[in-house]
């Protein structure tokens, strides 16, 4: 009987983990890395405790090494590590193991946050190896450990969120790809740029407690939505990928908008926290809806039969089915939470009192609903043939839609039913009189959107329409009972 310790996983490790924990534990690039990583550091260091004997300094000065350590963590933590994932799924793909993943009864997103998982394990090994020198540099003296600790935590952290960017772009079509990858490196600057001035608990504790949980929250709702439309790669056509995805997102924008109406006696400090949370928040929920309604996935009788039996079921399905008009209704609502936001903070803040208009607030939803959706509407009939191109499409419409409502702003000129056609003008109005143009072009863009969408998606409410009308049948005994 071999009584030896085994040295491989533990038996509780998920089998996901494990696979991709051995593959990339192995990888040239991986061992090239944890072996040029501190042989650097350690050269760099070494110099800077040897005299020149010309000058009487080191070859290195105690700045010169802290520049290069924290260069050094962030070319590593911020661009190494993500860009070893961006060929993770499309490699699965191309070679056809998600088929043989699936069939071993492991889930698209257990795969999916496996390979995120180990991504970060491997992150994580090499903070482990840069301790040593982090600590080295407390020779130097004039060390803020409080600022040095926050800033390896939202490296780490930042590493997280571009890992899961990364896996989601890493199965786009090559110029999707090219371009996010673009933006990756973007990314990166901003990430690790003014570290030195970090400071999150700058107007008092209570305040840096608060900055630090919606640091938190925010990434964990950016790396969660990511990873489930990295899933979406690997996910069968029978399952409902768009619901997780809308429901974390709804949770998340409500939870941001609620403390909004409790902040007109807050301090300064908290209001702004709370305010810059939902700009962020608005503006990663329309990414992700733009992500989401440029998706070509289509309704399944199977999507339906699942909600029925559910609460608020019909609510469900409008809200939550996949398609594109599950996507329009989910933005609707969301643009009427954004709406509703606006009010509250333009409550608190004092900064344009026109915003208290419910015209304007209703132009406003109208107008940034219609502006999302119709360009997705009016790519649905080419899904077919754009397949996983229709976001890049997508993009160039509204890029080319930027420069037309650029020259109408330079003209004055509103126009109604072009998507954003008249929000610089609406934007512009110092008073709205009860009834105003923008009222009936708001209107018509509601109306317009409406017929579009009806139009455009008939398979889709068809199949909406007969399965929400059959319930699910309970199975039957096939053998009689016997006597």
């Amino acid at each position: 009987m071999n009584t030896s310790r085994s040295l491989d996983f533990p038996i509780w490790v998920p089998s996901a983990l494990v696979k991709e924990l051995r593959q990339g534990l192995r990888t040239p690039t991986f061992i090239l890395l944890v072996s040029l990583f501190p042989t650097l550091l350690s050269f760099f260091f070494l110099f800077s405790f040897i005299i020149n004997p010309l000058e009487g300094k080191p070859f290195i000065s105690p700045d010169g090494c802290q520049a290069i350590f924290w260069i050094t963590m962030v070319v590593t933590l911020l661009f190494i590590m993500p860009l070893r994932a961006s060929s993770s799924i499309r490699d699965e793909l191309l070679s056809r193991n998600n088929e043989l993943l699936l069939l071993t009864r492991q889930g698209a997103g257990r795969i999916v946050l496996g390979k995120w998982i180990s991504f970060m394990a491997q992150s994580l090994l090499i903070v482990f190896i840069s301790l040593p020198f982090f600590l080295i540099r407390y020779y130097y003296g004039e060390i803020n450990l409080v600022q040095d600790v926050t800033v390896f935590s939202l490296l780490y952290l930042g590493s997280g969120i571009l890992t899961a960017y990364t896996l989601w772009a890493s199965a786009m079509p090559s110029l999707l790809r090219t371009i996010a990858f673009f933006l990756l490196g973007i990314g990166v600057v901003i990430l690790s740029s003014n570290y030195t001035d970090l400071n999150l608990f700058r107007e008092g504790p209570w305040d840096g407690i608060l900055l630090a949980f919606l640091i938190l929250a925010d990434a964990f709702l950016v790396i969660s939505s990511l990873l489930l439309l990295a899933r979406e790669w690997f996910s069968p056509a029978a399952q409902n990928t768009a619901a997780p995805l809308r429901k974390l997102l709804l949770a998340f924008f409500a939870a941001s908008i609620i403390p909004l109406a409790f902040l007109e006696n807050a301090s300064s400090a908290i209001q702004d926290i709370m305010t810059g949370n939902f700009i962020f928040m608005m503006i990663y929920g329309a990414f992700l809806m733009i992500v989401n309604l440029t998706d070509p996935a289509y309704l399944l009788p199977i999507h339906v039969e699942k909600m029925n039996n559910k609460k608020f079921s019909r609510l469900q399905k409008l809200l939550f089915l996949p398609g594109l008009p599950g996507g329009v209704f989910f933005t609707l609502l969301l643009s009427i939470l954004t709406a509703l936001a606006v009010y509250l903070m333009d409550r608190i803040i004092m900064v344009n009192s026109k915003l208290q208009s419910p015209q304007l607030l209703f132009c406003l939803t109208v107008s940034v609903w219609y502006g999302i959706t119709m360009p997705a509407m009016l790519l649905k009939p080419l899904w077919k043939k754009l397949k996983n191109n229709t976001l890049l499409a997508y993009a160039l419409v509204w890029l080319i839609l930027f420069l037309v409502l650029n020259v109408l702003d330079a003209i004055h000129m509103p126009v109604p039913l072009l998507p954003g056609g008249y929000l610089y003008e609406l934007l512009d109005e110092k008073s709205l009189p009860p009834f105003s143009k923008f009222s009936l072009f708001s209107l018509m863009d509601l109306a317009a959107g409406i017929a579009m969408l009806s139009l455009t998606n008939k398979h889709w409410f068809d199949v909406f329409r007969n399965s929400s009308s059959s319930p699910r049948r309970k199975p039957e005994n096939v053998l009689p009972e016997q006597e």
